[in-house]
């Protein structure tokens, strides 16, 4: 089985996954860890301050990184572009975000920007059919609690819509000039 994890930028997805393998017993692949160890090819957007990766070149790492005898969990922004069985899409409220993000010292734009597509919503957009987690008031523990709930029962999932667009509007446009 294939799980995969991802939302925006400090929504959480390293420190749950990490939890969840350990309490899962399960073979963890970073998306991170593989762009670096499988010498995955990027353009860098030296402007953004982003790579830029093809995403089949990280399909198919992550084919060479499965494990056939265990549960795989994949984390990383875009891994919910991978094939698999269940998609968590984490999400934070973008007033939350940004401060998380200011703590690990990024730069005012390259904060705007995370924070931006999280006010629209990009990820969610992206993901088919998402199980999506509001990590702004739970711990990494509590998060992964509610992973494991919906994995073990996928019918207790209750999905509350976040209408961030609606609620930060004049943000967002502020942050578009």
């Amino acid at each position: 089985m294939i799980i995969s994890i991802s939302g925006t930028p400090g929504t959480g997805k390293t420190s749950v996954a990490k939890i969840l393998a350990k309490k899962f017993d399960t073979n963890l692949i970073s998306i991170k860890e593989l762009i670096k160890n499988h010498k995955i090819p990027f353009v860098l957007d030296k402007k953004r301050n982003t790579k830029i990766i093809d995403v089949k070149y990280i399909k198919r790492a992550v084919k060479k990184s499965l494990a056939k005898d265990k549960t795989n969990i994949i984390e990383g922004h875009i891994s919910h572009f991978i094939p698999s069985k269940m998609k968590f899409v984490l999400i934070c409220d973008p007033l939350v975000l940004r401060k998380r993000l200011q703590k690990r010292g990024w730069n005012k734009k390259k904060i705007n920007e995370n924070v931006l597509a999280e006010i629209l919503q990009i990820i969610q957009s992206e993901a088919k059919n998402p199980y999506i987690i509001n990590t702004t008031k739970l711990s990494a523990e509590k998060t992964t609690e509610q992973i494991l709930k919906i994995i073990r029962n996928p019918k207790s999932y209750k999905h509350k819509d976040e209408n961030w667009l609606k609620k930060y509007k004049k943000l967002a446009l502020q942050m578009e000039n």
